[in-house]
Formats: structure tokens, C-alpha cells, sequence
């Protein structure tokens, strides 16, 4: 009894071990107008670094978009809503979560 319970134990410990050191991290992207209300229906793509390979999508709901549990890594975000297009590179860190804030009521587009 006591070997099978220090073997469910040893096991447990070691998968925490493994999904701890995953490598993953989350991204919240925020889009808003110059009034700071968010904009609903915005499209976000998330893609590779080079664009040539989409990895998800999503629109706005309430202003805002998450993508979970991303590679470590350099993406680039794609925003398109009626007459904008923005183009943005994010590094994504392990075990971190990355906020970015776009403005999509400038021609800037703050960040």
C-alpha cells in the first residue's frame, strides 16, 4: 500500500513538474475608441512572425480578445476593423500574462 501511494505521489509531483515548465503564456489585447469605449466586432488574428501562418482569431467582445496558453515566443497581431488595419509584434513569455491596449480612434493607434 505504502509503495503504491509513494508512486501516486512521485507521479503527481512529476507531472506538476512537467506542465509547470510548459512555456506558455497568455495575451489580452484591449481595443477602444478615442473615448476609451471598447469596439465590439473587431477582428484580431494572431500569426506566426512572419504572417504566414494564422494561428487564431477571434473578435471583440466588450473591447477585448484573450488568447490563452501561447508558446513562448514573437507573434505579430493583425486588427482589422471598418477602414483601420494595425500590425503590431508581441513577445509572449513563459508563465507571464501580456496586456496591449490598442486605440483604434487615432491614426497613431496608441499602444
Amino acid at each position: 500500500m505504502k509503495k503504491k501511494l509513494s508512486l501516486l505521489i512521485s507521479l503527481i509531483i512529476i507531472l506538476t513538474i512537467i506542465t509547470g515548465c510548459s512555456g506558455r503564456g497568455n495575451l489580452k489585447v484591449i481595443v477602444h475608441d478615442q473615448q476609451q469605449n471598447p469596439i465590439n466586432d473587431v477582428y484580431v488574428g494572431l500569426y506566426k512572425s512572419d504572417f504566414d501562418q494564422r494561428i487564431r482569431f477571434a473578435y471583440t467582445h466588450h473591447g477585448e480578445i484573450e488568447f490563452a496558453g501561447l508558446e513562448s515566443g514573437v507573434y505579430w497581431i493583425r486588427i482589422i476593423s471598418p477602414g483601420q488595419q494595425r500590425e503590431m509584434k508581441v513577445k509572449i513569455d513563459s508563465q507571464k500574462n501580456k496586456y496591449i491596449k490598442v486605440n483604434l480612434g487615432t491614426n497613431g493607434g496608441g499602444v
